[in-house]
């Protein structure tokens, strides 16, 4: 006797491991936002041909032993480095020329503690210190004793001592105008020159937080203790500079009552098509404009930064002054040990 038995249809096996078509979706009774559940079955070959390297040879995998997991990534390359002593430093900075002081202490931390100690900017000045060379009272061996300004008293002097510095002074690098953006207006005159007038803007740039500069400036208004004393980044004109524009008429320049920032500096051809045309664009600190300066015409454009001798002459600060000041303030022998 036959016995007929109803059997439950099943999927066809042969829709196992292929690609999702549209029809799946677009043509389907049931909404559904996923993909079918056959497209994500893959079969155990198919497993050994994603883990299989290619490009190379079944013979060398074989040998080598198949371990079923392959480390692609690359080995750790072992870099060695030579930490040398701090007196090593010392010596080598004995070699460094003024204009590659920076590039030494950006080498490692080290050489950047040589360049912030006394005994580096001691060394520098002595090192090109020449007596037939006529300089100010300040910038004599018997007023660089004490720390406190030694980086910007060595700095100075080197435009007097340091060829490459005097020549510097005589070349137009320094008219470059554009600089000047961004910085804050401290304080403005004019005089006459000749048959010209010439307008000066002294500038100074805002330090960043935690800066160098910005740590010297608050260590020099606190002067909680004697460290103050020896700050040898201590320096008041550090980041001012003086922009200087020569013109042939008299310009009256208002009074501000609230703190200018340089927002833009333009130079274009004046009307004769012969000179220039400076527009200064002043904002306040919210860099909206207040007010905007017109030079027309113009003779000379120049920007003279705080370590020029030109720059102490134009803000009226003698050296003589400076040279007492530091004889009347505290030096200890302690400080050439630092």
């Amino acid at each position: 006797m036959a016995l007929s038995v109803k059997v439950k249809p099943t999927k066809s096996r042969s829709t196992f491991g292929r690609d999702p078509t549209i029809y799946d979706y677009a043509n389907s009774s049931k909404c559904s936002n996923r993909p079918s559940k056959i497209s994500s079955k893959i079969s155990l070959a198919e497993i050994e041909l994603e883990t299989e390297a290619l490009g190379e040879d079944p013979e060398q995998i074989g040998a080598a032993g198949w371990s079923g997991k392959e480390d692609s990534t690359p080995p750790a390359v072992v870099a060695t480095y030579n930490d040398y002593h701090i007196d090593l430093w010392f010596l080598v900075s004995e070699f460094i020329r003024p204009e590659d002081v920076c590039r030494f202490a950006l080498i490692c931390r080290k050489t950047a503690e040589v360049v912030q100690s006394g005994r580096f900017w001691t060394q520098l000045y002595r090192s090109y210190y020449d007596r037939s060379v006529e300089m100010p009272p300040r910038f004599q061996p018997a007023s660089m004793v004490r720390l406190r300004g030694l980086r910007s008293a060595v700095i100075r002097s080197l435009y007097y001592l340091y060829p490459p510095f005097v020549e510097r002074l005589t070349m137009v690098s320094n008219r470059h105008q554009y600089r000047v953006i961004g910085r804050q207006l401290l304080t403005s005159w004019h005089k006459r020159t000749k048959n010209c007038w010439t307008y000066c803007f002294r500038l100074k740039t805002s330090f960043k937080p935690g800066s160098r500069p910005a740590r010297s400036a608050q260590l020099q208004r606190e002067k909680s203790s004697l460290a103050f004393m020896q700050d040898i980044y201590m320096n008041p004109e550090e980041g001012c500079q003086i922009l200087m524009i020569t013109t042939d008429f008299l310009k009256v320049i208002p009074m501000y009552n609230e703190t200018l920032f340089v927002k833009n500096i333009v130079q274009t051809l004046s009307q004769s098509m012969m000179r220039y045309k400076i527009s200064l664009e002043l904002a306040n600190y919210c860099g909206k404009r207040v007010d905007e300066l017109v030079f027309d015409p113009v003779r000379n454009v120049s920007v003279l930064d705080w370590w020029t001798p030109e720059y102490y002459t134009e803000i009226g600060s003698p050296l003589e002054e400076e040279s007492s000041a530091a004889e009347s303030e505290w030096t200890d022998d302690s400080d050439w040990d630092n």
